[in-house]
């Protein structure tokens, strides 16, 4: 049949149809949830005496409430100068991020906001109503301003919060060279109050420790699972550790797993806490982990795990 100028058009509609399907599905491996996003307030108390206490409250989604009272916090109001900004000492929240609380006196009236430095950068924060009248402030009494969120590019520090799962308080951010950052979690498909840590996973004398982090929707996981847990099963100084992250409550990602990797150990990561502290951004992402618990590497994607494992690290 001959071609006609329409049907060439039509084809080319599918096939533009059938490419856009494709980038879709692609870019579904990313991570999406990378940044996490705090609520601030400016907390006020105003003593007899005529000094004021400047506290930070942090709220997240699923946490309780937390205040912090930083060092040199306390604000003699008519000593302060007129219209100069004076600032709290900066309280350590999330792995390079800080914040301190800055007010500056205008006639009787009190300018309060926020200072934020991100991987060095600084940038002032302040909602609209962050203004205390001086003289009609209650004595004796916590105000608090009006929230604004702060956008984070990590999950801020644990201990924060402290979780029942997620990043041990105190773990560094990754870094090669480092340590492997120590996590805790419970096991896919058990119970979620019995966690398991990244020490406690690994045996003494192994030569590797893998880490992949997957979900069930993301693009070549099957594949991916199924070279590890051959890996594993050959390989005995080889630990895989499989962590499930993002996933919903639908039980897809056990069920998941017990078609791909079933001997493999898994954990659930399910708000991506831990993803985000080693800084996954997309799926699947292999950490690899010397036989010193040494970070040494990470293969992003779907890769040739076999070949490139045997190259590098004298694995087959």
């Amino acid at each position: 049949m001959r071609e006609t100028p329409q049907l060439r058009a039509a084809a080319m509609l599918i096939l533009a149809a059938a490419i856009g399907a494709i980038a879709l599905v692609l870019s579904s491996s990313t991570v999406g949830a990378q940044r996490s996003s705090l609520l601030a307030n400016v907390t006020t108390l105003k003593s007899e005496t005529g000094v004021l206490e400047l506290c930070l409250e942090l709220s997240s989604r699923g946490a309780a409430e937390t205040t912090l009272c930083p060092e040199r916090r306390l604000l003699r109001f008519e000593r302060a100068p007129e219209a100069r900004w004076l600032r709290t000492r900066a309280l350590d929240i999330a792995p390079e991020v800080a914040v301190w609380i800055r007010a500056r006196r205008l006639g009787s009236t009190l300018q309060l906001g926020l200072g934020v430095a991100i991987e060095g950068v600084a940038r002032g924060v302040r909602a609209s109503s962050w203004m205390l009248d001086w003289n009609a402030a209650s004595v004796a009494e916590w105000e608090r301003t009006t929230s604004v969120t702060l956008n984070l590019p990590m999950a801020p520090h644990p201990e924060l919060w402290p979780p029942a799962a997620g990043m041990v308080a105190g773990a560094h951010r990754l870094e090669t060279g480092k340590p492997a950052p120590e996590f805790s979690l419970p096991v896919l498909g058990g119970e979620a109050d019995t966690l398991i840590t990244l020490s406690q996973a690994r045996q003494a004398g192994q030569q590797l420790t893998l880490i992949v982090f997957w979900a069930s929707w993301a693009p070549y996981v099957g594949q991916t699972l199924s070279v590890l847990g051959d890996l594993a099963a050959r390989e005995d100084d080889v630990l895989v550790i499989g962590i499930n992250v993002y996933e919903g409550s639908d039980g897809a990602g056990a069920s998941f797993s017990r078609t791909y990797g079933s001997d493999l150990l898994h954990l659930v990561d399910a708000d991506g806490t831990v993803a985000q502290h080693y800084r996954v951004d997309g799926l699947p992402e292999l950490f690899v982990i010397d036989s010193d618990g040494i970070y040494r590497g990470v293969i992003r994607g779907a890769a040739p795990l076999t070949e490139i494992l045997t190259a590098i690290y004298g694995v087959e």
